[in-house]
């Protein structure tokens, strides 16, 4: 079995031959995990009143202290400060052929690779949600949804065509799948409600993950937060795979009771919990039980860490510890 059989087993629940893995570990992966070359942020420069400011490729301002461990920075500044001018603002074009060279070149090397890995591209114009919100900030986002919804609608809409061409290239490039992503949990509870989800942005939703499918892709979407009852909606709409860096806020056996067997899982340990609170057996325990619920159903999960566990504190040792124990986990026949 090579390891793009093995993904596209265990995320059609299709019986793979053990749980196929996306790990730092420096050991043989079955995911090539594609990131498109957008060189969105131009570089932090310091400024007369000695702070520093860097403009992304949407035209938003960013503002950080010298030296501050706020690597992102503060918004100082948002693209659209109107939502009812939204069709006046020029997206950035992350369609160039430079954005996708090196993305092509690795989807060529692994066609031709002993042993071939599933192709996972992430779409550069991967964000409906939070894309808008970035857009037009989190707050009038809210506000729109009631006073302004056409508008709000139609900058949905344009992401949402950019994003439908993101689809088409990385189909014609010979990817497997397709990635978005968007959070739409809080801690407790969902960022909105299912209604305004349904109206605003099932339809973009649905369209495009269909479209992925009628080009032979799967559709795989980061989102954190409380999203439980979200899940069964996303299945219906189309999508294949969630990839959720927490699962205790909601609990592994409440998410396997609610959607396993029919949505896979891309997990850590959960990055908020169990990798900050508990020890390196906590953290292999944890490991075992994914397997044991939500990849319990002759597939149904892929093994991953968290990319950059510096910045939320988790020991490399515990990394480690994980690595090993999906390393570990029984197969499936």
């Amino acid at each position: 079995m090579t390891s793009r059989e093995r993904v596209k087993k265990a995320i059609h629940f299709a019986g793979p031959d053990r749980v196929p893995h996306c790990l730092p570990d420096g050991k043989e992966n079955d995911l090539l995990w594609l990131w498109p070359n957008r060189r969105e942020q131009l570089p932090w420069t310091l400024q007369p009143d000695g702070m520093e400011k860097r403009i992304d490729a949407w035209g938003t301002e960013y503002w950080r202290a010298p030296g501050s461990a706020v690597a992102h920075g503060e918004k100082g500044s948002i693209s659209i400060p109107d939502v009812e001018k939204q069709q006046d603002f020029i997206f950035p074009d992350f369609h160039r052929p430079e954005v996708f060279k090196e993305v092509i070149r690795s989807v060529e090397e692994n066609r031709k690779g002993r042993n071939p890995r599933y192709a996972l591209g992430v779409m550069p114009y991967g964000s409906l949600n939070e894309g808008t919100h970035n857009l037009i900030e989190l707050d009038k986002m809210f506000l729109a949804y009631y006073e302004s919804p056409l508008a709000l609608k139609g900058l949905i809409a344009r992401l949402s065509a950019a994003q439908k061409e993101d689809i088409r290239i990385y189909a014609e490039m010979g990817c497997d799948g397709v990635m978005a992503y968007d959070d739409w949990g809080l801690q407790d509870r969902q960022m909105v409600g299912t209604g305004l989800m349904e109206e605003f942005f099932m339809p973009s939703y649905r369209e495009n993950w269909q479209y992925a499918h009628s080009l032979g892709m799967d559709v795989w979407m980061h989102s954190c937060g409380y999203i439980i009852d979200l899940l069964p909606l996303f299945k219906d709409w189309g999508l294949d795979v969630i990839q959720m860096d927490q699962q205790e806020n909601m609990g592994l056996e409440n998410l396997d009771a609610k959607i396993g067997g029919k949505l896979a899982f891309w997990c850590p340990v959960d990055i908020q919990k169990t990798m900050v609170e508990g020890d390196e057996a906590a953290v292999r325990a944890y490991v075992r039980k994914i397997r044991s619920t939500v990849g319990n159903h002759d597939g149904g999960m892929i093994g991953m860490a968290y990319s950059t566990p510096d910045s939320v504190g988790h020991a490399p040792q515990k990394t480690a510890a994980m690595c090993d124990e999906f390393r570990r986990l029984p197969g499936y026949y």
